[in-house]
């Protein structure tokens, strides 16, 4: 992952259809909100709209990181008191955020015309973009598998630490025990440098192909940079911060890999709300 990331003629077109891609990790403290936001601006840099659901349940990570405290969230929306459309901020490059609070574990306890309410509105939304990312939180709760599952796609951070390795395997062999032909791609965040990042990737893949058959997809890694520290001081994200430094250019590159990634077939799959819906009961 060096040198700058192409722009323009050289990237593939906009999307026919949103892409729904959930970043997760098995373990807490990795840098995924992060990276969420970061990999979201850099994708609306490059010309797509991109929405931002923020499924780390009661800690507000996006928002956060981005200086802005918003007065409703997803609650509000599911109290009737707000519409979605009242509750989304807008961010840099027109990046659309859904502060969700508890919001998202709520839905299984819905009724079944509340539920089509809300899940209508988050489809609107949802058509206006090219690709819908999803915050999920860190473990192994079934809010988190739920949107992991009902993802085209997982990014799935990790570090270079046992723990991490350890927690993301489990992850993943939890989807891949219903799913086994479910897209995760791995991403090693914050390495020393790109051997580094090699040796861990090819480290989690001999274990996940050694004991669960499973070929994992590569997201690549960011190596560790004081600016992203500095950045989530200032509130400021990194890559708007200091958008020549490593961990950016890092996220460059993965914005490059997603828009060459290709996930479950929407169409066979039902789309990613029809999927949040039905995958509940699996866990």
């Amino acid at each position: 992952m060096s040198g700058d990331p192409a722009f323009s003629s050289t990237l593939p077109p906009v999307a026919s259809r949103h892409r729904t891609i959930a970043f997760t990790s098995g373990k807490g403290g990795v840098g995924k909100s992060n990276l969420v936001l970061n990999t979201g601006l850099a994708l609306a840099r490059r010309g797509r709209r991109v929405t931002i659901l923020d499924g780390d349940l009661g800690l507000a990570s996006i928002n956060v990181l981005l200086g802005m405290a918003p007065r409703y969230d997803l609650r509000h929306v599911l109290s009737g008191e707000r519409a979605l459309r009242d509750i989304v901020l807008h961010g840099p490059y027109g990046l659309a955020v859904i502060p969700a609070g508890s919001g998202i574990a709520q839905l299984a306890n819905l009724g079944e015309d509340d539920r089509e309410t809300l899940l209508g509105q988050v489809g609107a939304i949802a058509e206006t973009s090219d690709y819908l990312l999803i915050d999920t939180g860190a473990g192994i709760s079934d809010t988190v598998l739920n949107l992991v599952a009902a993802s085209d796609e997982a990014i799935v951070v990790t570090r270079p630490e046992p723990t991490a390795l350890a927690d993301a395997y489990a992850l993943i062999k939890l989807i891949v025990q219903h799913e086994p032909a479910y897209p995760f791609h791995l991403l090693i965040n914050m390495v020393r440098d790109a051997g580094q990042a090699a040796q861990v990737f090819r480290s989690l893949q001999e274990i996940l192909v050694r004991f669960l058959g499973y070929q994992p997809g590569d997201a690549g890694f960011v190596v560790t940079d004081a600016r992203v520290g500095q950045g989530v001081v200032q509130q400021v994200p990194f890559t708007i911060l200091a958008p020549q430094s490593a961990a950016a250019r890092g996220v460059d590159a993965l914005a490059d890999r997603i828009l060459g990634l290709g996930g479950r077939n929407e169409t066979a799959q039902g789309g990613f709300w029809a999927r949040l819906t039905r995958w509940g009961g699996a866990t």
